[in-house]
């Protein structure tokens, strides 16, 4: 029934209230059209969805990846790797069940003296997940944001992408919890990265943040206290509650961008095409 949860959202919420859902095992396609969704709800109010882990190994390029830049195609395809394309910006991760995503999706009036551009969020994040004193990994020595991505010492724990709209905006990062060496082979090294790789192999680039933490709901346990430290009020919340809400206040098509990459027809094509997409995956 949605009307509950229509009346329980219509009453007047602090601007400032953030719905926390932490889940575990997610489906990342499943999740990524939800977040899709929940960018276009503007009446859906403020979220953060944390999800420790996806079953079926993927590769998730950004909406604008070619798939021949980026990944082996007749590797994924002979494999049964499953190649998804997300709707936000940033480059191509693989993700599996040691893959921890954490999703912020923003009214514009929840940080009132937030500039809605890139940098300016990505700085916001930063102070979120690094910031002294409540911030996620505020006592992990050497942590900091390069460029894009969350790293200790010189390796990268951590990618981000974005998507803002005119007064609403979402912020995702996978975080490695662990990272197998084999399934690194589905990635090319990309022509573009950020300078700081210094175009070394993915395994001198990345490090698990197992290595970093006591636990791995470590994630999951700090970052209550680290969006109340930000000046947020939170409140948990559960995924069925996150699609409840879409379902009240979804503006749109339903389709939205996110979908699975053909990768038979992507073989027949050029390193400079865009994915072409399954219909009904």
């Amino acid at each position: 029934g949605h009307s509950l949860l229509d009346r329980e959202m219509s009453l007047s919420q602090p601007a400032n209230l953030v719905r926390l859902v932490r889940t575990s095992g997610l489906c990342i396609l499943r999740q990524l059209r939800l977040e899709e969704k929940l960018l276009r709800s503007p009446g859906a109010g403020n979220w953060c969805l944390l999800n420790d882990g996806t079953p079926e190994r993927s590769v998730v390029l950004g909406i604008s990846g070619k798939p021949h830049q980026l990944v082996d195609v007749r590797r994924a395809l002979d494999d049964g790797v499953r190649v998804i394309k997300r709707f936000s910006g940033g480059g191509t991760v693989i993700v599996d069940r040691d893959t921890q995503f954490v999703t912020l999706v923003m009214n514009a009036a929840a940080v009132p003296d937030l500039a809605l551009f890139p940098r300016q969020i990505m700085e916001w994040t930063g102070t979120l997940y690094g910031g002294r004193p409540h911030g996620v990994f505020a006592d992990m020595p050497g942590w900091q944001l390069r460029e894009n991505d969350y790293v200790i010492g010189e390796r990268k724990v951590g990618g981000n992408a974005q998507s803002i709209s005119k007064d609403r905006w979402l912020h995702h990062t996978s975080f490695l919890w662990d990272f197998r060496e084999e399934t690194m082979k589905y990635l090319t090294n990309p022509a573009k990265q950020p300078r700081y790789r210094a175009n070394r192999s993915h395994s001198d680039f990345l490090a698990p943040l197992k290595t970093y933490l006591p636990d791995r709901n470590a994630l999951a346990t700090r970052i209550e206290a680290a969006l109340e430290g930000m000046g947020l009020e939170v409140a948990p919340a559960s995924i069925e509650q996150a699609e409840d809400a879409v379902a009240a206040h979804h503006r749109g098509s339903g389709v939205g961008t996110t979908g699975v990459v053909d990768l038979e027809t992507a073989l027949t094509l050029g390193p400079d095409d865009r994915a072409p997409m399954l219909t009904g995956a």
